[in-house]
């Protein structure tokens, strides 16, 4: 039963989810193993005394996640939240001139929520940028990009994987690493060279 449920949450990562509303995570168990919700119910209780899975209000719900993922997930949201107070590591760039100079620049004309996006992004030192197929993130991040670059800014590419850094590559016409290259994992221990406290230079 326990593995049941640890095996629900991992699925559920497939489709980007670190953990599950408790009344998903039952039928979806429940499902899985053809049991009641009792004895879902029961292995969940077992599996938070144990400390396999930790409990946490969202939003007024309350989720269930692998404790791993959970530790994960809280530790990247306060290296974010350090880093988002920060001042960007670019000079002050005046934005009502940078837009009209990269449209100009691109011969691309940018819609609203485009020129919102990157006002943020000149001000921000982190950003997170989202959206399906087609809605102008790759603009978006090349508009960026070139604003940048005319400004003399260091800048490193990576992705998660070698496919998706090829892929970065090809729409920026920069150079973009897979992650583990940029930073320089050690196959020995399996540790980054380059972390917070030694960057890369």
């Amino acid at each position: 039963m326990r593995a049941g449920i640890s095996y629900a949450l991992a699925e559920a990562t497939d489709e980007g989810h670190c953990g599950l509303p408790v009344e998903e995570l039952i039928p979806l168990t429940q499902k899985l193993l053809e049991v009641t919700a009792e004895l879902v119910e029961t292995a969940i209780r077992l599996d938070l005394e144990d400390g396999a899975v930790v409990a946490d209000d969202l939003e007024g719900r309350r989720c269930v996640f692998l404790a791993a993922l959970y530790r994960a997930e809280r530790e990247i949201a306060g290296k974010l939240k350090t880093l988002a107070i920060r001042k960007p590591p670019w000079p002050n760039i005046d934005v009502h001139k940078a837009i009209p100079w990269v449209e100009q620049r691109t011969k691309l004309a940018l819609v609203d929520s485009q020129k919102a996006a990157l006002r943020l992004a000149l001000v921000s030192n982190v950003m997170v940028i989202t959206g399906g197929p087609g809605v102008g993130k790759t603009t978006l991040i090349n508009s960026l990009l070139k604003i940048l670059v005319a400004k003399a800014v260091s800048i490193a590419l990576c992705a998660p994987t070698g496919r998706a850094a090829k892929r970065l590559s090809e729409s920026t016409g920069l150079e973009a690493k897979t992650i583990h290259r940029l930073l320089e994992t050690d196959p020995r221990t399996g540790n980054f060279r380059h972390f917070a406290r030694l960057p890369k230079g």
